[in-house]
């Protein structure tokens, strides 16, 4: 049972690979020029704008959350026996889940169907935001949590703080709808995304070399 969970605590780790090399394979197939800081990932799998390339930045998301609730579902093994802690951690699972069950979705209906497209991304970007404040939170104070993976997810929830204010402002607020936004939000889209897939792979490596 022990070494089925350590191969299950690598699982973090997969998913930012899987997830990376999808789409920069889609992004290698994108027919215009491509900025990170003025298109939105989402573009990557609009067939209209990235023809041959969509379908790869679309599994990425699926496969990328498939992993991922089979990793978050681990999550419990941190628990503590605090019961605020254990409360905590009960959030951050079930909001991780449920981000991840939207990163799916995001894949399921592409940029090309926009109005579902961008409810799946925002309950991607909200929950999984959450998530990594509770899951911090739940476990700061567990002997095996490794403080580096504590300050890079610090550096996910600034980032992705700052890009859901911005879209939370009037003039920003249908951005994620805008095909080609004047001001280069979509460049802290991409720091959000993959920020927060990169403590998702710390935590995993904790819980691999820590034996959680």
């Amino acid at each position: 049972m022990k070494s089925w969970n350590y191969r299950i605590d690598i699982l973090g780790i997969i998913a930012l690979i899987v997830f990376s090399v999808l789409t920069f394979i889609s992004l290698s197939f994108y027919p215009e020029s491509y900025s990170i800081a003025f298109n939105w990932l989402s573009n990557l799998g609009n067939v209209d704008l990235n023809p041959q390339g969509a379908i790869y930045f679309n599994m990425a998301c699926i496969v990328t959350g498939i992993i991922l609730i089979q990793f978050i579902s681990q999550f419990y093994r941190w628990d503590t026996g605090n019961l605020v802690e254990r409360i905590l951690l009960a959030m951050a699972i079930i909001l991780g889940i449920f981000a991840s069950v939207s990163l799916i979705f995001a894949g399921v209906f592409p940029e090309t169907n926009i109005q579902l497209h961008v409810l799946a991304s925002r309950g991607v970007f909200e929950a999984l935001f959450l998530s990594i404040i509770l899951m911090t939170g739940a476990i700061f104070n567990h002997p095996k949590f490794m403080v580096s993976v504590a300050l890079i997810g610090v550096m996910a929830v600034i980032i992705d703080l700052f890009f859901l204010t911005i879209l939370s402002l009037p003039k920003y607020h249908d951005a994620l709808a805008t095909p080609h936004p004047t001001l280069p939000i979509p460049g802290l889209e991409w720091f959000a995304v993959f920020l927060s897939f990169i403590w998702l792979a710390a935590l995993s490596y904790n819980m691999y070399k820590m034996r959680i």
